[in-house]
């Protein structure tokens, strides 16, 4: 995560951070919400950890902790973008900030961004209700990694190695993004949400319970993601050989909500070729498919393994190295499924939350990505993508045609 922020800072971005955004039913006092941000901090010194080591990156706990920052804006046209876009100082200990957007209808929208190296989208959805809602609990403790029992060396030598190999599988068929297609389009990332109504996610899920079986909505929304992106790379005139997608795979301890990433977290990379993306039924066959063989012949836990070595490795070498694994690609498309939003987000400092979306950083290469996500069981969408990489219309295209193909997959 630290070198994904490296490297998107070196490219001019913000760096590797995360926003989710509420919608509020109106205004919220700044000052009580950093009343509160003030106790959540005292007791979780974590929130304000410095990011140390070249090799190795690992956090130093604080001797004082700064409370996140409360910003109020008057809302502009131009200002949600702008906010999406503003850094925060992780070498610093700036971990999490929080906006607030005054319109002039009085209704108030909420910034929450933090450094994704700090924790994921599940448990920045418990921090934001911890911080909004004064009858939510405070963790109990400070935040302690939770001790993993390491394998042996030569067990996580070989998970590595047959990750590698893999690695070396996919690079036979290598990706090929559009990559830097408007050298002169500002550092930024955009980002546009499809909504769903409630018929409509009910029809996207008997779709997936049909075509990926109960428990495979995760599948089946991956399967439109790329069977979309091959249409839409083709259209643009950058049609790819293979595609790659990254499934995030979480070390997280099951029903653990700490405000971060457990010890491990890295992603198996699964390779769709065009014969694979005939329809939707063939994509989720190959995912469900390379997804067991995973789990039968632990690669998985290669992959942690492998990702635990390289990080002997300086960021920017690190870097490198994942560069050149798939000739300069990581992946086909930054892809992210957090299914449910907590339950606990219903309001926040007082007032209803109308609405809730996920923003996320993507990397240069792709310069695209998509997050499915369902807010009070409403199918949200959000695209995200680089100035550098799509115009906004042919974002907007793209969502469409996710959209469209989520609701007629057939």
């Amino acid at each position: 995560m630290r070198g994904f922020d490296w490297e998107l800072r070196q490219h001019g971005y913000a760096g590797n951070s995360c926003q989710i955004l509420l919608e509020l039913d109106g205004a919220i006092s700044p000052d009580a919400l950093r009343q509160r941000l003030e106790v959540v901090a005292a007791n979780n010194p974590m929130l304000g950890a410095l990011a140390k080591g070249v090799c190795r990156s690992h956090w130093q706990l604080p001797t004082k902790v700064t409370p996140p920052k409360v910003r109020v804006h008057r809302e502009t046209p131009e200002l949600m973008q702008q906010l999406v876009n503003d850094p925060v100082d992780v070498e610093a200990g700036e971990l999490t900030r929080f906006d607030l957007v005054e319109g002039a209808d009085g209704k108030t929208k909420v910034i929450f961004t933090w450094a994704h190296a700090l924790m994921d989208a599940h448990s920045a959805e418990h921090f934001v209700a911890v911080c909004g809602r004064d009858e939510m609990p405070l963790p109990a403790r400070e935040f302690i990694p939770i001790p993993k029992p390491v394998p042996p060396l030569k067990k996580r030598f070989q998970g590595a190695i047959k990750n590698f190999r893999l690695y070396n599988e996919y690079r036979k068929i290598a990706p090929k993004s559009p990559g830097v297609r408007f050298k002169d389009a500002p550092k930024r990332q955009l980002f546009r949400v499809e909504k769903f109504s409630e018929a409509e996610s009910k029809q996207v899920k008997a779709h997936a319970g049909k075509l990926a079986g109960v428990f495979g909505e995760a599948q089946f929304h991956a399967a439109v993601a790329i069977s979309e992106l091959q249409k839409f790379q083709a259209q643009l005139g950058y049609p790819s050989p293979s595609f790659v997608l990254p499934v995030p795979v979480g070390m997280r301890p099951k029903g653990n909500v700490e405000p971060l990433f457990s010890n491990e977290v890295t992603s198996m990379l699964i390779q769709l070729l065009p014969q694979h993306l005939n329809s939707i039924a063939d994509a989720v066959a190959s995912i469900k498919g390379q997804t067991a063989h995973a789990m039968r012949e632990g690669i998985v836990d290669g992959c942690v393994a492998f990702v635990d070595f390289l990080r002997i490795l300086p960021r920017p070498a690190y870097m490198k190295f994942m560069r050149t694994g798939l000739k300069g690609e990581i992946c086909s498309i930054f892809y992210g499924n957090t299914a449910a939003v907590s339950s606990q987000v219903t309001t926040f400092c007082g007032a209803r939350i109308l609405d809730f979306a996920h923003l996320a950083a993507v990397p240069e290469l792709p310069g695209i990505g998509i997050i499915f996500y369902q807010f009070q069981g409403l199918l949200r969408v959000t695209v995200a993508h680089l100035a550098e990489t799509l115009t906004e219309a042919e974002a907007a295209q793209y969502a469409a045609a996710v959209r469209a193909r989520l609701l007629n997959p057939l």
